[in-house]
């Protein structure tokens, strides 16, 4: 499968789970989408990343990955809530993505990307 066809289906999961939190009452914005090398190793000096984006690439440099933050109240929310939770879940088990909040050792509940199996 190319990765513009890998785009393509990330992109209309991700509009399926937008859909899915507006049925929900769940307000959120996109924080990240696309990062440069330079951007991702940034995050990776700082701690935030375990790709340094040289040798190990994000989703994020292959276009196959969101952050959002949940927006309750028009403030953003910086703690896993419930909101997440159903968001993850959603992305997760009925969508077939991967969500960040699930991550054993690097937990990312902002962190949402599409691997179709890779």
């Amino acid at each position: 499968m190319t990765n513009t066809t890998k785009r393509m289906m990330f992109l209309r999961k991700f509009m399926q789970l937008t859909n899915f939190a507006c049925l929900q009452g769940i307000g959120f914005i996109v924080t990240s989408f696309y990062r440069t090398s330079e951007e991702q190793n940034k995050l990776f000096k700082e701690g935030k990343s375990k790709c340094d984006g040289y040798k190990k690439k994000s989703n994020h440099q292959r276009w196959l990955a969101m952050d959002i933050v949940v927006i309750r109240k028009n403030k953003a929310i910086w703690e896993r809530t419930q909101e997440y939770e159903e968001l993850g879940e959603f992305w997760a088990n009925l969508l077939g993505g991967t969500w960040g909040g699930n991550w054993k050792n690097f937990e990312d509940v902002f962190h949402f990307e599409w691997t179709n199996g890779d």
